[in-house]
């Protein structure tokens, strides 16, 4: 572990070690501490803080306060060849999610396409991981969550919060195993997330992302979060911005269609927070074309849109997913770097739960 000024670098296993003994002194079973771990960690790596570590904390807290059930057991509440609903039993989302979308490879293996619907779990974090859970069996994966009751988001148009960030993901398997297609986007223009990393660095957003109260375009992120009633708080806006939102507004309703309604969990109207509504679906290549013609084929693609000549400013073309591995390369090398307020923050989890500080554990 090494410090630097606001911030401190931290080996990703050591890291991810560390996460590990938090949430089984939470009270995790072991296995699902290591996959809770395991995609907090692997969120930080590939450059989304904002679905990383940073949420340790919280997550202990719902753990102790008894909002989320560590060991709840993921249970199938109706199913057919291809499809599942399933009932988190309020585990931690990570844990929920992570059973559904095997279960849809599962079933995309057995008739090509397989998808899951989750109710009564936590916040199941970056979508991608589940992506690329599908991407190595050779499928497609697809999910989008909603947050019932969860208000943060403006309708286009609209001045004040009323749905959540409601991300939306696809990811492909490519010729290599390891480099993915995955596009994991908030429907929002940023991921509330976000928000919470500038607001732990003391950091203004762009303008264009928020509105605060009143309506009013702002680039302070503590005005989204602010004080008193929600309709005295500050929004974020649909992707696309004051532009173009009404395009992301419409990705935001239809994750709320999915995930909410279709699922049981309910809409941003309900009141029941601290969920996520659930959708993912499995895709197998197979049953539409051999593999080897879908990797040549898509590497084909993916090479045609990566061609030169570049806009003024850029010296590549990047797709979806190769920034998280630029990222993750370079922090696997040189550490994950945590400022020192979310640092603090998981310092605070471990105490709760009893675990030492880090710096004792090391040899």
């Amino acid at each position: 572990m090494t410090r630097g000024g606001a911030m401190i670098s931290i080996d990703a296993l050591v890291l991810k070690d560390y996460i590990m003994k938090i949430f089984s002194a939470a009270g995790s079973p072991d296995s699902e501490a290591e996959i809770i771990a395991d995609h907090l960690v692997g969120a930080n790596l590939r450059g989304h803080d904002s679905h990383g570590v940073i949420r340790t904390l919280g997550y202990v807290t719902g753990i102790l306060e008894k909002r989320s059930i560590v060991g709840g057991q993921f249970e199938i509440i109706q199913e057919t060849p291809s499809t599942a609903v399933a009932d988190g039993g309020m585990n931690l989302g990570q844990v929920a999610a992570h059973h559904a979308m095997n279960l849809a490879v599962e079933k995309a293996k057995t008739t090509g396409i397989g998808m899951v619907t989750i109710r009564g779990n936590g916040h199941i974090g970056r979508l991608g991981h589940y992506g690329e859970m599908a991407s190595r069996s050779g499928c497609i994966g697809m999910a989008g969550v909603n947050n019932p009751g969860g208000q943060l988001v403006a309708a286009y148009g609209g001045g004040q919060r009323k749905t959540g960030t409601n991300p939306i993901m696809f990811a492909f398997p490519t010729e290599n195993p390891e480099t993915p297609f995955v596009l994991d986007m908030a429907t929002s223009v940023l991921a509330e997330g976000k928000m919470k990393v500038a607001v732990n660095k003391g950091a203004k957003v762009p303008f264009d992302v928020l509105i605060d109260g009143e309506g009013r375009a702002t680039e302070d992120p503590n005005d989204l979060y602010g004080t008193g009633s929600v309709e005295a708080r500050g929004a974020l806006l649909p992707f696309g911005g004051i532009l173009s939102g009404y395009k992301g507004f419409g990705l935001n309703i239809a994750m709320e269609l999915l995930g909410g309604i279709l699922s049981g969990s309910g809409s941003a109207q309900e009141s029941v927070r601290g969920t996520n509504g659930t959708w993912m679906i499995a895709i197998n290549i197979a049953n539409f074309m051999s593999s080897s013609e879908w990797s040549e084929r898509s590497r084909d693609l993916l090479n045609y849109v990566k061609e030169p000549p570049f806009a003024e400013g850029f010296t590549e073309v990047l797709v979806a997913g190769e920034p998280e591995r630029i990222q993750m390369a370079e922090r696997l090398s040189q550490g994950i770097p945590i400022d020192d307020e979310t640092w603090k923050q998981i310092l605070e989890a471990s105490t709760m739960v009893g675990v030492s500080p880090l710096s004792s554990l090391r040899p």
